[in-house]
């Protein structure tokens, strides 16, 4: 049994998407095995947002591509106050962790069997809900795009979070120690 972590964010929940999100998942053959609504903390949300380079220079570049889709490069340094990736992704690792405690969640384990991380992903869709599918949570729910995140200089709002293949696991793990009670 493979298993994934999830959190409504709080622009699900306020928009009252709980139901219709968890029954994408329920559809598609997962089952929940933990949720809780509660408040992330600092601490947890810095476990969750961490500075990798990695992580901060791929944030970066996705920012960098979405204001040049967009034709404002040049408002990069303007909001960030730089154009280096690494440093974009610094300032949006900030706002995410304000962002994920400025309210309650819901976190969510869910399981199947197979690759649960892969699939669940997939029915969440791309981290833009802008250029996410139809078809996919952010894509058919998500009224943001990380364009107009950037210029009101907040996190994106995507409806939903969904961990990564490489941190699924140490997520589950910090949840279960820093979350679930």
């Amino acid at each position: 049994m493979s298993r994934e972590l999830i959190f409504m964010k709080p622009d699900g929940i306020a928009r009252k998407l709980v139901g219709r999100v968890i029954s994408r998942f329920e559809d598609a053959g997962f089952s929940i095995a933990r949720m809780q609504k509660g408040r992330i903390s600092r601490q947890l949300s810095e476990l969750l947002y961490q500075d990798s380079e990695a992580q901060l220079t791929g944030m970066g570049n996705k920012t960098i591509k979405a204001m040049t889709d967009k034709g404002n490069r040049e408002g990069i340094m303007k909001l960030f106050e730089t154009e280096a990736p690494f440093g974009i992704g610094k300032r949006l690792n900030e706002w995410n962790r304000i962002y994920a405690t400025s309210s309650d969640v819901i976190a969510v384990i869910i399981e199947k069997d197979g690759d649960a991380v892969t699939e669940a992903r997939a029915i969440v869709g791309k981290t833009d809900p802008e250029i996410s599918p139809k078809g996919t949570i952010r894509g058919d729910f998500a009224a943001d795009s990380i364009y107009k995140a950037n210029l009101e200089k907040r996190a994106c709002q995507n409806i939903v979070h969904a961990s990564d293949v490489d941190t699924a696991e140490m997520d589950i793990k910090n949840f279960e120690k820093h979350f679930f009670r």
